[in-house]
């Protein structure tokens, strides 16, 4: 019970650190935005990726969802 209300009151602070406004002195170079460009298209083509990679099993999935239903009516 103590961890518990421990990790609440960590996070509760964590939470709350980001409402004070602080001067950060901090410099994005041009290739942050190039970095973030690639990690985007990446996920993007990951994910096409996985859907291509179990689309079978996606259609199965609705398939066999939908079925039961209609058969229950």
């Amino acid at each position: 019970m103590r961890f518990v209300f421990l990790v609440v009151i960590g996070i509760s602070i964590f939470l709350c650190s980001g409402i004070f406004d602080q001067k950060a002195y901090a410099y994005l170079d041009p290739g942050t935005g190039s970095f973030i460009f690639q990690i985007i298209i990446a996920a993007v083509v990951g994910g096409i990726f996985a859907i291509k990679l179990f689309w079978s099993k996606i259609l199965l999935f609705f398939k066999n969802l939908f079925l039961k239903s209609w058969g229950n009516e």
